[in-house]
């Protein structure tokens, strides 16, 4: 007779609703029948029946490659032996097989027979092999004649792994042990939104609006089902029952929840205005870049401690400087309070001062200024830039720089810039201290003439922004930048540049440049579309005028002496650069011109002005 318990055990199990139909770990009187295939030489005698240890193992599929887990199949050959001999009973041999931790948080134990004995005994046996680790059986149910649980934990479910056939029960029989990387089948229905509403009641306070949501699935009040946030559809769920009953909600507590995936959290800035605390401390978060769906959130308090984004981090003080990226007016992290952030002590709901176009440190700087570019411009978009000599100090110097825009088309001949390339005195590029000290023009008349071997132009005078940084009697520092037209290239390709002049007295009581640098480059297609937009189509040059008389003040109309008035000519001169410039008609422009005693800048200025303000009416420009 076989020896009790001795004969194979044939397992059938396949999922959660299949079971085990037969228990053949009690005695048989009944006769077992086995044949023997004869060989050549009557001594090797084959099994026919599987090996139950084979069966049980193969059932087991943690996610190991093919083949783990099983005798090896390849030859054999023993003390004695010959190839092709089956593998021996001993562990010799054998691959022994690994638990392989599968990527969701829960495993579902099976136990077969496990029926059999009560659920007590059973949980005891697992408890005492894996003392002094403790577990939670989530769910325990019978399926037939198996047991079924579920452990949220990946080192549990190691340690349960190790326990298959190493348990003797009371009956003499080893406790099988299959475990699966499973979550439970869940359905939400209302008799289950009706359990999670009651059990969230008792764990809010309503004194502090806090509702602490910790491990939320082992809540004894839930053992029955299984209620796991860490699922998107059952975070959703409490995120609907919490905003129904608790829509003032202001602190909230995840820790330990197993949460991974926070891009449906993204509702939470919809469904909680008023939410300035959350902890979500001993999860999976991976990234900190997993917070994103939450940086709308007004948060002051944010605990992430426990989950392997701070791990990440290997100085603590980046940490902190990158999660205040994301939540500006967090107060404190990880329960310490963190320093005050700089910033400006403003309301939220102030917004910024209108841009300026201009600024000047000093307004008393604002007509010298206009003046000043108004005569210098006209001598330079003019046939002749000699006159500038008179404007330059005679130990002036100059330095001009042009690149290309990063996204511009360089193969456009239009968008070329040989012209200034070849003269560039980019000092990222040209390194070698000769060549820089050549490309600078030093004394006026390298200076002017450098400037006159440029292309002629026409400025953009009403697009010009211009900053007046520093203005004293010993200096005055002026920067602008605006577009121009090179009226003697073909296309008439726009240029955007931005200039700096520094100006200083000179001997004879006026003013004169002493440092001039210039930055030139292609224009953008914003630029290009404002360009001389109140002015013609068509750039025509500025008529020959003198530069300004040695000792004179910038400021003066070209050819005019100061406190002159203008003839005839003159007065027909600036009514046809502020028609151009302006687009108004000559009833319109000849008005503008008296009203600032024939001052073309001025002009030019107060019509800017009452244009942005929607106070020049449209007759104004039909001609």
């Amino acid at each position: 007779m076989p020896k009790r318990g001795g004969g194979p055990r044939h397992r059938n199990w396949k999922g959660d609703n299949d079971h085990f139909d037969h228990d053949d770990r009690v005695q048989s009187n009944s006769t077992r029948r086995v044949s023997f295939k004869p060989t050549s030489k009557g001594k090797n005698k084959i099994r026919t029946w599987n090996d139950p240890k084979l069966l049980l193992d193969d059932d087991i599929d943690m996610g190991a490659t093919s083949g783990q887990g099983q005798y090896r199949k390849s030859a054999f050959r023993g003390r004695g032996g010959r190839m092709n001999s089956p593998a021996p009973r001993a562990h010799h041999g054998v691959v022994k097989k690994k638990f392989i931790a599968g990527i969701l948080p829960w495993y579902q134990i099976i136990i077969p027979y496990g029926a059999k004995h009560e659920k007590e005994v059973v949980l005891r046996s697992l408890l005492s092999f894996i003392s002094p680790e403790i577990f939670i059986p989530h769910y325990y149910k019978t399926n037939g004649n198996a047991a079924v649980f579920y452990v949220d934990d990946v080192k549990i479910a190691e340690r349960l792994y190790h326990a298959d056939r190493k348990i003797t029960m009371s009956d003499g029989f080893k406790l099988v042990v299959i475990v699966r990387n499973a979550v439970p089948n869940i359905t939400i229905d209302a008799d289950m939104k009706e359990k999670m509403k009651l059990t969230m009641a008792k764990r809010y306070n309503a004194a502090t609006k806090a509702l602490d949501l910790t491990k939320f699935h082992a809540d004894p009040d839930l053992t029955d089902i299984f209620c796991a946030l860490f699922r998107p559809m059952i975070m959703l769920a409490a995120i609907d029952i919490i905003a129904e009953n608790i829509p003032d909600l202001e602190a909230l507590n995840l820790n330990d929840n197993k949460l991974h995936g926070l891009e449906h959290l993204k509702i939470l800035s919809s469904k909680f205005k008023n939410l300035k605390i959350l902890y979500m401390g001993d999860n999976r978060i991976p990234f900190l870049g997993s917070l994103d769906p939450l940086k709308s959130l007004p948060l002051v308090e944010l605990y992430l401690k426990g989950n392997p984004l701070v791990n990440r981090f290997h100085d603590h003080e980046i940490y902190i400087s990158d999660v205040r990226k994301k939540f500006p007016k967090l107060m404190k992290l990880d329960g310490a309070d963190l320093p005050p952030a700089i910033g400006f002590d403003v309301s939220e709901d102030l917004s910024l001062p209108p841009r300026q176009q201009s600024f000047l440190v000093d307004p008393a700087g604002q007509d010298l200024v206009r003046e000043f570019l108004t005569q210098y411009f006209a001598i330079f978009d003019s046939e002749s830039r000699q006159a500038l000599l008179e404007a330059y100090h005679e130990n002036a110097s100059l330095s001009m720089a042009s690149n290309y825009l990063s996204n511009d088309s360089r193969n456009s001949p239009n968008n070329r810039l040989t012209s200034y390339i070849s003269n560039s005195r980019n000092i990222m590029r040209v390194t070698d201290r000769e060549q820089r000290r050549r490309y600078l023009r030093t004394g006026r008349l390298q200076v002017v003439s450098f400037l006159s071997d440029l292309p002629k132009t026409t400025h953009d005078l009403m697009g010009f922004a211009v900053d007046l940084i520093v203005f004293t009697p010993a200096m005055i520092v002026l920067t602008m930048n605006g577009i121009y037209k090179e009226t003697n290239t073909a296309g008439n390709p726009t240029r955007s540049f931005h200039r700096t002049f520094v100006i200083v007295p000179n001997t004879s009581g006026g003013f004169c440049v002493i440092n001039d640098m210039l930055y030139v480059t292609n224009t953008t297609k914003e630029q290009e579309e404002k360009a001389f937009a109140s002015g013609s189509v068509e750039p025509t040059p500025a008529a020959p005028a003198p530069g300004p008389a040695p000792g004179a003040v910038p400021g003066v109309a070209p050819g005019v002496a100061a406190g002159a008035a203008p003839d005839d000519a003159h007065k027909m001169q600036l009514l046809a650069m502020l028609s151009q410039q302006t687009g108004m008609n000559e009833h319109w422009s000849v008005n503008c011109l008296q009203e600032t005693c024939w001052d073309l800048q001025r002009a030019v200025f107060i019509f800017n002005q009452l244009q942005s303000e929607g106070k020049i009416p449209p007759e104004a420009f039909v001609k």
